[in-house]
């Protein structure tokens, strides 16, 4: 190694030292920290992490079982950087990175198998799937009188806002992704993606962050401030934790198995990470699915209110599908509502899902009384799970 690229490499490391340095200072060691330490998320965060526990259910429920052995055996059609796929359901369940994969037809486990590595009561992480759960809460909150309504301006919760310009945000904005409130992808731990997930203090991050960009003008913008800001929401407004707000309401209700776990920002802050941190086995998160197929009951008692999910999952008239262009949801066909994704099927009417990152999947299709539960360890190279979880649908609707 010459002379010139030793220097070079000693005049790169003191400028990273220095930028690190510099950024300590500016954010907090703990943040550095976990960036440093931890980088890019993966499915056994919730190990990392803080955790306040949901109880289960004291009468939990088990679903009767029509296995239909033959849709192992059936072909699926698939994308895989842009090559076709075909392979049967269970080896390409293997060849995906699939940890979790449950359908269930008529209130009924039509298929359930736990690979690479994982069992029934192994624990999945949510990812952004967390945020339809987030917006059922918000429902629930609505419907039981703590929140007046989600036309109402954030600032009535959110007090620190006043007389800034996040009082004209909604928390319909929020719920939406369509809000004014800037965010910044990418850039290692300048990023907003990255401070929404390893703050140590993620009340405080929301709430100094009074930051407006117009260029959105009204059009779809993920941004993981917004299930900060409804967190905060739903903690003042019912006087109590999110995560206890989830266990009163719902998980002890529709006869969850197991306890769950909603991993926080720290242990001192003791804020749930509303945009990515439920912890569960997917059995249980069925469970949330059968509710809502079921209007939102569960044996006999309102959970949400039709009203809420109706809110939620039919598209406003007109759509325009070009306020998605240059995101990931461009040319798909989908529609972004009160943080679930909607699709038209091909009778007509729509199923809609939860995603988060990495391939975790709740996704529901009214229409025919299915609902599928796929969590994994990475998408598995598949370029459009949506499409596929479609596919298997159809394919149960017509046997």
């Amino acid at each position: 190694m010459n002379k010139i690229v030793k220097k070079c490499i000693i005049y790169i490391s003191i400028i990273f030292i220095g930028i690190v340095i510099f950024s300590i200072i500016i954010y907090s060691p703990e943040y550095m920290y976990r960036v440093l330490r931890y980088g890019n998320s993966d499915v056994n965060d919730y190990r990392i992490f803080s955790a306040r526990i949901i109880e289960h259910s004291t009468q939990p429920y088990y679903y009767v079982e029509n296995i239909l052995d033959d849709l192992k055996n059936q072909l699926v059609s698939y994308k895989s950087k842009g090559k076709d796929n075909k392979k049967d359901l269970k080896c390409f369940l293997e060849d995906t990175n699939t940890t979790a994969f449950i359908v269930i037809h008529n209130d009924k486990i039509v298929f359930e198998q736990y690979i690479n590595g994982y069992s029934r009561d192994s624990i999945n992480t949510s990812f952004s799937s967390v945020k339809s759960i987030v917006s059922l809460l918000i429902g629930i909150a609505i419907d039981e009188g703590y929140i007046e309504s989600e036309e109402q301006s954030i600032v009535e919760y959110i007090y620190e806002f006043k007389d800034t310009p996040m009082e004209k945000i909604k928390i319909k904005d929020l719920l939406m992704m369509r809000s004014e409130i800037k965010y910044e992808e990418g850039r290692l731990w300048f990023s907003d993606d990255a401070k929404t997930y390893y703050w140590p203090d993620l009340r405080e991050l929301a709430v100094k962050h009074i930051k407006i960009d117009t260029k959105y003008n009204g059009d779809f913008h993920y941004n993981n401030y917004h299930p900060l800001l409804l967190g905060i929401i739903l903690e003042r407004s019912t006087g109590q934790s999110v995560a206890n707000f989830l266990e009163e309401k719902i998980w002890k209700k529709i006869g969850t198995e197991y306890n769950a776990s909603w991993s926080l920002d720290s242990k001192e802050s003791g804020f749930e990470k509303m945009e990515s941190g439920l912890n569960f086995r997917s059995i249980d998160i069925a469970k949330i699915g059968t509710m809502l197929l079921n209007n939102g009951h569960w044996n006999g008692e309102k959970i949400v209110s039709k009203k809420w999910i109706k809110k939620s999952i039919i598209p406003q008239m007109p759509i325009n599908y070009q306020e998605y262009n240059e995101t990931w949801l461009e040319n798909k066909g989908v529609v972004y509502q009160y943080m679930w994704y909607i699709l038209k099927n091909k009778k007509g009417g729509y199923d809609y899902y939860a995603a988060g990152k990495y391939g975790q999947y709740l996704y529901l299709s009214p229409q025919n009384n299915i609902l599928i539960v796929r969590n994994g360890i990475n998408t598995g190279e598949v370029d459009w799970w949506p499409g596929v979880l479609e596919q298997i649908t159809d394919i149960i609707a017509e046997i």
